[in-house]
C-alpha cells in the first residue's frame, strides 16, 4: 500500500487564514488577425494553486455481502472525516454510492427478480453530502456465502449508470473481500475494464480482509488498466485507505500541459514546452509558463479554448479568437500588379 504524508493537508486545514485560489490561465482571452502562413506567439501562464475548482467525482462501490459489515461501518462513520481532509484540496467534489451483492445461483445469470443483487446505485453523484451519508448509512451486510460475488457487474454499472460530469477527474473506490464471477449477467472482466477505461475512471480496489479480492489477479489487472491502485488493509481500515489515496491523488501531481479544445482546422497551435514534468504538490501555488504560437492555415474566424491539464484532467480554460485573412485571388494579384505598374509609369512620365 502506498503511504502518503498527511501533514501538508493538516496544515491546510488548520491555517484557515491561508488563501485558497482556483487554478487559472493568464491571459484569460486572446484574439488577433493573421494572414495565411502568418504566426503570432504569446506567453500563457498556468497557475496551479492550493485548491482546485475543477470537477472531481468520487464514487464508492461497496460489496454488501455478509462478511463486509466492518468495512461498511468504517466508511459510514468515516465519510465525514474524508470530506474534511480533502476539502482544502478541491472545492468541487461530487460523491456517489453503489453496491453489489450476489445472486445465489452460482456463476450463471441472476434469477428473475433478483438483478438488484448484482448492482444497485444507491446515490447518484451529487454535491449533497447529507444525501450521500444517508445512502451509505442505508447499506447493510447480508447474503453471499458462496465465494465469488457480482463485482464485475457492479463495476460496469458504476461506470455506465452514474452521472459522471464532463471533464471531471474521476475516482472509483471499490471495496470487497472476494473475487468476481466471470462473467456475471453478461459482463466479463474485459467488458467491465473497458467501461471503466472508456469513462476515464481511476479505479482503486480496497482488498480488505484476507485479500481474496485479488486472489485471481482481477483487482490488480483492473486497477492497473484504469490508472488506479490496489489497496490492502483490514475491514475497519477502509475509510483510512480511501482518505489517504484520495488525498494523495488530489494533492500530488506530476504533469502540467496545455491542450486545444473546439478547434478542427484553420489555425495551427503549438506549445513550448509541450509540458512540465516533475514531483509537484498543492502545498504552495506554482506557475508554469508556456509560449503559445498560432499559425494561420486557412481563411476564416476561429473561436476555441486553450485548456490547462494536470495529469490529464482539465483544471482551467481560456478563450481564443483567431481571424485568418484571405489570400488574394491570382487574377486580383495580376490586376494589383498592373495597377501599380501604371501608377509607376505615370509618375515616371511626370518626372520626365
Amino acid at each position: 500500500m502506498r503511504s502518503y504524508s498527511l501533514g501538508i493537508v493538516a496544515v491546510l486545514i488548520l491555517c484557515t487564514a491561508m488563501p485558497l485560489w482556483a487554478d487559472s490561465i493568464s491571459p484569460g482571452t486572446y484574439s488577433t488577425t493573421l494572414g495565411v502562413g502568418g504566426t503570432a506567439t504569446i506567453t500563457k501562464t498556468v497557475s496551479i494553486t492550493q485548491q482546485s475548482a475543477a470537477p472531481v467525482d468520487v464514487f464508492f462501490l461497496m460489496d454488501t455481502t455478509g462478511s463486509m459489515g466492518g468495512t461498511l461501518d468504517s466508511v459510514q462513520s468515516g465519510f465525514g472525516g474524508i470530506i474534511t481532509d480533502v476539502s482544502p484540496l478541491s472545492s468541487n467534489i461530487y460523491w456517489g454510492v453503489g453496491n453489489y451483492n450476489d445472486c445465489r445461483d452460482g456463476a450463471g445469470d441472476c434469477p428473475a427478480g433478483t438483478l438488484g443483487l448484482a448492482y444497485t446505485q444507491n446515490q447518484d453523484l451529487t454535491a449533497n453530502t447529507s444525501a450521500v451519508q444517508t445512502a451509505l448509512n442505508g447499506l447493510f451486510a447480508s447474503g453471499g456465502g458462496d465465494g465469488p460475488e457480482s463485482n464485475l457487474y457492479g463495476l460496469y454499472g458504476a461506470a455506465t449508470e452514474a452521472s459522471w460530469r464532463l471533464d471531471s477527474q474521476r475516482f472509483l473506490f471499490w471495496a470487497g473481500d472476494y473475487e468476481a464471477w466471470d462473467p456475471r449477467q453478461g459482463v466479463t472482466e474485459a467488458i467491465a475494464t473497458a467501461a471503466l477505461v472508456n469513462a476515464n475512471i481511476a479505479t482503486y480496489a480496497l482488498n480488505v480482509g484476507a485479500g481474496r479480492l485479488d486472489i485471481l489477479g482481477q483487482a490488480t489487472r483492473i486497477t492497473t488498466a484504469t490508472g488506479g491502485e490496489l489497496l490492502a488493509g483490514g475491514y475497519s481500515e477502509a475509510a483510512d485507505l480511501i482518505k489517504a489515496a484520495l488525498e494523495g491523488a488530489l494533492l500530488n501531481y506530476s504533469t502540467v500541459s496545455l491542450d486545444v479544445v473546439g478547434l478542427t482546422s484553420g489555425v495551427g497551435v503549438g506549445f513550448m514546452p509541450i509540458s512540465f514534468t516533475g514531483a509537484y504538490d498543492r502545498s504552495i501555488a506554482r506557475d508554469f509558463v508556456f509560449d503559445v504560437t498560432f499559425e494561420g492555415l486557412a481563411p476564416g474566424t476561429y473561436n476555441f479554448e486553450v485548456v490547462a491539464r494536470v495529469d490529464g484532467a482539465i483544471v482551467a480554460r481560456e478563450a481564443d479568437s483567431i481571424t485568418v485573412g484571405a489570400i488574394p485571388e491570382p487574377a486580383s494579384l495580376v490586376l494589383l500588379g498592373t495597377g501599380l505598374g501604371m501608377i509607376g509609369l505615370a509618375a515616371w512620365r511626370r518626372k520626365k
